[in-house]
């Protein structure tokens, strides 16, 4: 029993100490632990069930922050591949770091009076009442907050000012429920960046973790012309034109081109099908292998748009966490997430799972 003792004053010196990994006796401790830590089901999430190297990670990390490991793998969860930490547990550990000399203090500015407590009330496909945001994006303009803090060693604070406008990446439904709270956890994560880096390097919230991709928005410079009349002039038979432009392979291409568009902007699942309807009348006028790529788009598309309204009516049709199995609830939805995955490809996929982490702490303890 000598042996595995460790004297306080040498582990605090190895948990606080950025050399940590080249102590074998702090080393084979959390090891131990974290192997532990693997087997768990209800106190671990499910990113971390069975993974016992991401589960030392998490451990040595809240020993680093000197927090309890399982309380910090609950904030956690996995964007594009990368473990990222929830906002609410970034603030925490920025606030009990030591590198303060006081906490936080907050000055919200602006017409706040535009954005709170405006909502529209929406019905899911089951009848149930939610409450989306009713604002557009010319009520934020001048909002936004003001916050400060003193480093230690300092006599007077260092302070940033953030505009809700500036908040580009909103996937989480609190965005919406509660715009003051999440605009001051962005507000003091981005004040640490600044002035406190150190603290919390290496780790991300979803924001920093969300893959963006450059997308073309430049309207196409051409005429409109109606799927009708592409379909009449592609079909055989169909009226002669001497333009170069408008023949028979160009007016092919057009169509195929009309019906991505359809396919790229069907938002229900009706819309769909009646896409998918349409390519099968111009099976003869597309060919082979634009009907099989279109076909298929179509197909994929409902799938998507299905598994996306299905995954938004059950986060709309939540029991309130304080309701009698609303854990349940919860739990199942994340199931239903993980079984949605290949429908909903990976941008959906993370920006739901995004949404369900927010959520997680208000339905599952930690």
């Amino acid at each position: 029993m000598q042996n595995m003792n460790v004297s306080l004053n040498d582990q605090n010196t190895v948990v606080n100490s950025n050399v940590a990994l080249f102590d074998s006796q702090y080393l084979n401790a959390i090891s131990a632990f974290a192997q532990i830590m693997a087997q768990g089901a209800a106190t671990v999430p499910a990113h971390l069930q069975g993974n016992q190297a991401d589960c030392m990670a998490v451990a040595m990390q809240a020993a680093q922050w000197q927090m309890n490991p399982f309380a910090v793998a609950q904030k956690t969860h996995l964007i594009n591949g990368v473990l990222g930490y929830e906002a609410q547990l970034v603030n925490a550990v920025i606030s009990r770091s030591g590198v303060l000399s006081n906490r936080f203090e907050y000055e919200w500015f602006g017409p706040w009076e535009k954005i709170i407590g405006r909502f529209a009330i929406r019905k899911n496909d089951k009848g149930k009442e939610y409450r989306v945001p009713g604002w557009s994006l010319a009520d934020e303009e001048g909002i936004g907050i003001r916050i400060r803090a003193t480093l230690k060693g300092e006599d007077s604070p260092r302070e940033l000012e953030l505009f809700l406008a500036q908040a580009r990446v909103r996937n989480s439904t609190l965005w919406a429920d509660d715009p003051r709270q999440q605009l001051a956890y962005l507000a003091v994560k981005r004040w640490s960046r600044l002035y406190c880096p150190d603290v919390i390097l290496g780790v991300y919230t979803p924001d920093e973790l969300e893959e963006r991709n450059e997308k073309d928005i430049t309207p196409a410079n051409t005429a409109h012309v109606s799927l009708k009349e592409i379909a009449e002039s592609a079909a055989p038979g169909g009226p002669e034109t001497t333009s170069p432009a408008q023949d028979s392979a160009s007016n092919i291409d057009a169509l195929a081109d009309e019906f991505r568009n359809q396919i790229d902007n069907a938002n229900d699942v009706d819309q769909a099908k009646a896409i998918r309807a349409d390519i099968e009348t111009q099976k003869s006028a597309l060919g082979a292998a634009l009907f099989t790529e279109l076909k298929n788009k179509a197909v994929q598309r409902y799938h998507l748009v299905n598994a996306r309204n299905s995954i938004e009516a059950e986060i709309n049709s939540l029991p309130r966490p304080d309701e009698p199995g609303a854990t349940e609830r919860f739990a199942a939805l994340e199931k239903k997430l993980a079984a949605a995955k290949r429908h909903l490809g990976d941008e959906l996929y993370d920006q739901f799972s995004i949404t369900l982490c927010d959520m997680k702490p208000e339905y599952i303890a930690s």
